[in-house]
């Protein structure tokens, strides 16, 4: 984030500073830094929301028709929400903005641009759309003509791979090459057809570890999106944005008010990464919750209400559970209230790689 690079130059800055200036002007410099350290810890909150398809019945476990994508949008502008680009929350300095929303699409099928593309434009709002770059011209898919036309418009493009692949099926010791092999490949398509590279990504199915983030900051990504749920806020995990998707069953204005009214559940940044599991493993974990005192805590595994498979003890909740043996993708929701009825939402993701797809 801008903040903290401002930080690690103003640090050499300070040093010049003391060298050549003396202490009085040493002091100055350390005030100034210490104002600029103090924002990146200020609370703040947006809701990433995750679409596919726009109007293509086809694929109804993926698709969101027109008519229920332009009833999203005037919710949320009716509820005073400010349409942000992944990158412009990352680089708001208004933090004290709890009301920020940020459109995400993933796949850059050709609904997006015949379909969901004109609802955004009509409403004067933004989006950031991911792209696969091996998919950019088939069939269903935009073409680099459409995509930079998009991005023309002021959409953010951002990275979705180039293969889409499963990278959690490779080895440790094949993962990181064969996913860095992957961002590169799409990075010269980019830099080749639009002139730039994005600097966020979203990982194909959600799936990622930490050998995949560290190769994004090696190459300078600033973001990195999940697809399990819950509200990005100032704890984080940067590359580990959660959002809610928003197909199917989902896509009901009910639902979709539910979710963008939540506030999120704060834990610490390593445990909000995928866990990599066998099925029928067991598994336990902790969270610690930094938020205010809580008056009731659910947990819900694939969407099923399981207070057995956890224990709460002030703000640590001990979490033991068996993995499904035939799900690839398991999400752990936890949903809490407060004492004025204002509920919270954050859930991490088990990822069984035996289970293929």
């Amino acid at each position: 984030m801008k903040m903290i690079q401002f930080g690690q130059v103003y640090s050499r800055v300070v040093i010049f500073i003391f060298l050549y200036i003396g202490p009085v002007g040493c002091l100055f410099a350390l005030s100034v830094y210490n104002s600029q350290q103090s924002n990146v810890s200020e609370p703040f909150s947006a809701v990433c929301i995750v679409y596919h398809r726009f109007g293509d019945t086809r694929y109804p476990s993926t698709n969101t028709s027109v008519s229920d994508f332009e009833s999203h949008i005037k919710y949320l502008k009716s509820q005073g929400f400010s349409f942000l680009t992944a990158s412009q929350v990352n680089e708001n300095a208004d933090v004290s903005d709890h009301k920020q929303v940020v459109i995400t699409v993933d796949d850059g099928y050709q609904s997006f641009y015949c379909k969901g593309l004109e609802t955004i434009k009509k409403n004067n709002v933004t989006a950031t759309l991911f792209i696969n770059t091996e998919s950019v011209g088939s069939k269903d898919y935009l073409t680099w003509e459409q995509i930079k036309e998009i991005a023309d418009q002021g959409i953010e493009i951002g990275h979705h791979s180039h293969a889409h692949s499963h990278f959690i099926n490779l080895s440790d010791s094949k993962r990181a090459q064969f996913f860095e092999d992957d961002l590169l490949t799409a990075a010269s398509l980019f830099k080749k057809h639009l002139g730039f590279i994005p600097n966020v990504y979203s990982y194909p199915y959600g799936e990622f570890d930490q050998l995949m983030i560290n190769v994004l900051k090696k190459h300078g990504y600033q973001l990195g999106f999940a697809q399990n749920s819950g509200v990005w806020n100032e704890q984080s995990e940067p590359f580990a944005i959660p959002r809610f998707p928003m197909a199917g069953e989902f896509v009901r204005l009910d639902q979709f008010q539910s979710k963008v009214t939540m506030k999120p559940l704060k834990w610490q940044s390593s445990e909000q990464l995928p866990l990599i599991v066998k099925a029928g493993e067991a598994i336990s974990f902790n969270l610690k919750l930094a938020n205010a005192e809580l008056d009731q805590l659910n947990c819900f595994i694939a969407g099923q209400n399981r207070s057995d498979v956890f224990t709460k003890h002030g703000n640590v909740v001990d979490v033991l559970f068996k993995v499904p043996a035939n799900r690839r993708r398991t999400l752990i929701t936890f949903t809490a209230r407060d004492k004025k009825g204002q509920w919270y939402w954050g859930s991490r993701l088990v990822i069984n790689p035996e289970v293929k797809e």
